[in-house]
């Protein structure tokens, strides 16, 4: 009991002799944790926010934008644009049968 008394003993007074280094240290070690804590709460709200708003679009709704076809190593195709045309809505239409509703914007 007495080598832990003398441990305690010793390390307080080598904080006390060095107190600038003491308190930039333990200031460091306050900055990372609270930078993480705000980090993580950043990161969880802006997953639960955007969770919701998803849920108020809907679970079963479906995007197809025309563009550019990405680029792909060896693939001749690769970079062309694409269009949407009627006849690709009228297959959508026909065809996906688990779509509640397509709506016509073409490109021109």
């Amino acid at each position: 009991m007495r080598l832990l008394g003398d441990i305690l003993r010793q390390s307080l007074a080598t904080l006390w002799a060095h107190k600038l280094r003491s308190f930039l240290t333990m200031f460091g070690i306050a900055w990372g944790v609270g930078s993480l804590l705000l980090l993580v709460g950043l990161g969880e709200g802006f997953r639960s926010g955007q969770a919701k708003q998803l849920a108020t679009l809907g679970q079963d709704i479906m995007f197809v934008f025309p563009g550019r076809i990405p680029a792909v190593e060896g693939s001749l195709q690769s970079g062309q644009t694409y269009h949407f045309t009627y006849d690709d809505y009228v297959a959508l239409r026909r065809d996906a049968h688990t779509l509640y509703a397509t709506s016509k914007k073409l490109s021109s």
